[in-house]
């Protein structure tokens, strides 16, 4: 688990810092200690609640290493945890006076906090005997691969986490439900991410529920979507999602896993390849991205952010499907890093498409944390 935790603090690192063209010309702030308790939050919503999303990892995955250490003076730990995560925070900080296009603020560090805390109490909350004694046996839930496929499609599915729970807010959300279009490309997406929903959600809670919890329960979340600021609810998503409900409720498990596999790996080969148009010269052929992460940092945080949940997600699907067959999430995650090489070495000879060395880092990172988890758990 120290491994996992290391890689977070590096993938903080690098999100906070990106892309890295320092100016060490740049002063520190005149008055240092001001700046320090300057503790108002001038940052826009979407910042926050990303500045929060940032450190949760770092607090739940530094809170298990505490863990499966066993220290003898577990509070401790908690309390070395949360300071050394401050000191992290501000020193990121520090670092950005020195980023041309960033813009510090002290307060950020005490909002990273909040995510650490957070992250923190979801460990204590999935993996402590102590606090799991508790809670009631229906509300319990252990740290298994399926838990962190939940996550995602939480992250997925309500961002960007403003419910606004006003007349004007759902009649816009009905508007815009009304006014959408039907595609068959969001469909299959919708229709794959409903089926990883139910299929994920069955696992945590360890038991099958019948079709109209399931029927209930989407309309609820359904209903929490068409309020949300910026919402995205449309007729491709109402449509798919009776059909996900069936497939739940009527093919075997099995058939389940396979399914999920294949619509994936069909959306994965149509935003690699399509549409087709391959390149008519050797000179044509197109250049590697080879800076981690660039399309997803820089610019919107609200639009890039929102893609880099939905691409994990489907990842995290093919890779918690294929491991049901191959009784392995390591084989898993070589097998679809091998296909995304594939899909990756196709885009240079593809007009308009990007070879990304990313894609390959996220499925190695989500294969190496899937299978530690799942190793824990056994």
């Amino acid at each position: 688990m120290r491994l996992i935790w290391i890689t977070v603090i590096i993938l903080i690192g690098y999100g906070s810092l990106y892309p890295f063209n320092f100016d060490l010309n740049r002063d520190l702030p005149t008055d240092l200690l001001a700046w320090l308790g300057n503790w108002e939050q001038r940052t826009i919503r979407s910042d926050l609640i990303a500045n929060i999303l940032l450190f949760m990892p770092y607090g739940f995955f530094g809170a298990l290493n505490i863990q499966q250490n066993q220290r003898r003076s577990p509070l401790l730990a908690a309390l070395w945890l949360i300071i050394s995560g401050i000191a992290f925070a501000l020193l990121l900080q520090l670092l950005q006076f020195f980023l041309p296009t960033r813009v510090p603020h002290a307060a950020d560090a005490l909002v990273n906090t909040v995510g650490i805390l957070l992250g923190i109490s979801m460990a204590a909350y999935t993996n402590s005997q102590r606090i799991r004694r508790l809670i009631p046996q229906k509300f319990q839930f252990q740290l298994i691969p399926a838990l962190l496929v939940l996550t995602l499609w939480l992250g997925w599915a309500f961002f960007p986490y403003i419910p606004v729970f006003e007349a004007k807010q759902i009649g816009l959300g009905i508007e815009g439900v009304y006014q959408s279009h039907w595609q068959w490309q969001l469909w299959l997406k919708f229709l794959l991410f409903w089926l990883i929903f139910y299929v994920s959600f069955s696992r945590v809670v360890g038991r099958a529920y019948p079709l109209s919890f399931f029927l209930i329960f989407s309309v609820f979340i359904l209903v929490i979507k068409l309020t949300m600021l910026r919402t995205q609810l449309g007729w491709s998503e109402l449509t798919a999602v009776p059909i996900a409900l069936l497939l739940q409720r009527y093919i075997s498990n099995q058939s389940r896993f396979l399914l999920i596999l294949v619509l994936a790996l069909f959306l994965l080969f149509i935003k690699f390849l399509w549409p087709w148009q391959w390149a008519g010269s050797a000179e044509s052929i197109n250049a590697i991205q080879w800076v981690p992460f660039k399309t997803f940092l820089g610019g919107s945080t609200w639009y890039h952010l929102s893609n880099l949940l939905e691409y994990s997600l489907l990842l995290a699907g093919i890779v918690y499907a294929l491991a049901k067959w191959q009784k392995s999430y390591a084989k898993a995650a070589v097998s679809i890093f091998i296909i995304i090489l594939l899909f990756s070495m196709l885009q240079l000879f593809v007009v308009n498409k990007t070879p990304d060395i990313t894609n390959l880092i996220i499925v190695l990172v989500l294969g190496f944390l899937f299978e530690r988890v799942d190793q824990i758990r056994r």
